[in-house]
């Protein structure tokens, strides 16, 4: 596979400027659970960055409703395929973050993430979510794979992390952070994708 036959299926993100390593971001505006929340004020979706971003910024706007599309319409086993070959290719640090836009959007999609997890071995994937029926539903047949985190994230500002969930995050504002307190970027921090630590708290900006 070339890189361009791996890109018509969806494209793997360089580059971004908080985040390390690579990532995979879709249109925001189709969150199931976030497009929701986006209408409630007080909720960490409320005034949502990605949102904001597709609507100043056309080709961002088009880059990330793309990747969703071809998500769409794309065969699972081919779009697994490209995923994998574009993460080898480009993660070669050993992390990746899917959704730093989006959320996921089926069952398949978040067995597709983790059979990619599984063929990309070096590679540490983070992935956050507010999709509790997904993941209920996942856990009660399957397994995370050891190198993927899902983060589950609570819904509103300062609001407390679920206890159905091994990993979570939150996010603080007038409240004190919750377990491990996030810096604002990465830098050579690992946090969001260690198991080991249950909660990250990030600050509300």
């Amino acid at each position: 596979m070339l890189v361009k036959e791996a890109q018509t299926y969806g494209k793997i993100s360089l580059g971004n400027s908080k985040i390390h390593g690579t990532t995979f971001p879709i249109c925001a505006f189709a969150c199931v659970t976030g497009s929701k929340l986006a209408k409630v004020k007080g909720s960490v979706c409320n005034g949502c960055y990605s949102i904001k971003l597709q609507k100043l910024r056309p080709s961002v706007d088009k880059g990330y409703k793309k990747n969703l599309f071809k998500w769409q319409v794309s065969n699972t086993s081919n779009w697994i395929d490209a995923m994998v070959f574009q993460i080898k290719r480009y993660a070669a640090d050993g992390y990746h973050r899917w959704f730093d836009s989006g959320d996921l959007q089926s069952m398949e999609m978040l067995e597709a993430i983790a059979e990619v997890a599984r063929q990309t071995p070096k590679v540490n994937h983070w992935l956050p979510t507010k999709e509790y029926q997904i993941i209920t539903k996942y856990l009660k047949t399957n397994t995370e794979p050891t190198n993927l985190i899902v983060r589950v994230s609570a819904p509103m500002i300062d609001g407390k992390p679920s206890k159905a969930f091994r990993n979570t995050s939150t996010v603080h504002r007038n409240s004190e952070p919750l377990g491990f307190e996030c810096k604002g970027a990465c830098g050579l921090c690992r946090a969001c994708w260690a198991k080991r630590i249950k909660n990250v708290s990030y600050r509300k900006h």
